[in-house]
């Protein structure tokens, strides 16, 4: 399938863009934490939605990390503007949630239960337990007040791109693109096409709907 991929660039370049884009946009419950400071300096606002400076360094930090762990050189590092890429997608995330606000999408309780007893963090032996559940979110110092908060939020994001991408269609030329490929697997490229596709759409109506907004970015306190 590698082979196959490489033999297109643009295919290549669309699978990649959509991969990197929705790895980050889509933080899990180990990656930001929550905002136990009320105090911390706000570093944007998107609408009502704050990103504090903590929020910040807390999610640089996490990256540089997920970075460091699958092999990246420090001179790589140095090149691939991190904090700009992190509070990019920081203030995406804000995006969506004052889109999914204005659009009336939301999550129900029966939601939020649903994926906390489904979440393996919280298992034991497969099943949830509210033990588990409560060491879990000490040793992360956090109450399940602030966990459900940060929970809502990213259930509400993973909504919205979701409805978002249903909206996607492929266009003759991505056909055209896909037929040319040669090799058995062209169902499942068509499906990895379909979802990067699905992918950009999500962040084309993210620099679409930024227009609508009222948002501030203070660059200089992580400078």
């Amino acid at each position: 399938m590698l082979k196959t991929m490489s033999t297109n660039k643009l295919f290549t370049l669309v699978i990649l863009s959509a991969v990197t884009f929705m790895i980050i946009i889509t933080f899990i419950f180990w990656g930001i934490g929550p905002k136990d400071n009320p105090t911390s300096a706000v570093l944007a606002q998107v609408e009502k939605e704050k990103i504090t400076v903590e929020e910040f360094w807390r999610t640089y930090d996490n990256e540089y990390k997920r970075l460091r762990e699958a092999g990246t050189k420090d001179e790589d590092l140095e090149k691939m503007q991190i904090k700009d890429k992190v509070l990019n997608l920081l203030v995406d995330r804000a995006v969506l949630l004052a889109a999914a606000q204005k659009a009336g999408v939301s999550v129900t309780e029966k939601e939020m239960q649903d994926s906390i007893i489904n979440t393996q963090f919280f298992q034991r032996n497969g099943v949830f337990d509210r033990g588990v559940y409560e060491r879990a979110l000490k040793l992360n110092h956090m109450t399940p007040q602030l966990y459900e908060g940060m929970l809502k939020k990213d259930l509400i994001i993973s909504k919205m791109t979701r409805l978002i991408g249903e909206t996607t269609e492929l266009s003759a030329d991505d056909i055209k693109i896909l037929d040319s490929l040669s090799g058995g697997n062209q169902q499942q490229l068509l499906e990895i096409f379909r979802s990067s596709k699905s992918t950009l759409s999500v962040k084309a109506y993210i620099e679409d709907f930024k227009h609508q907004l009222d948002i501030k970015v203070n660059k200089d306190l992580i400078s």
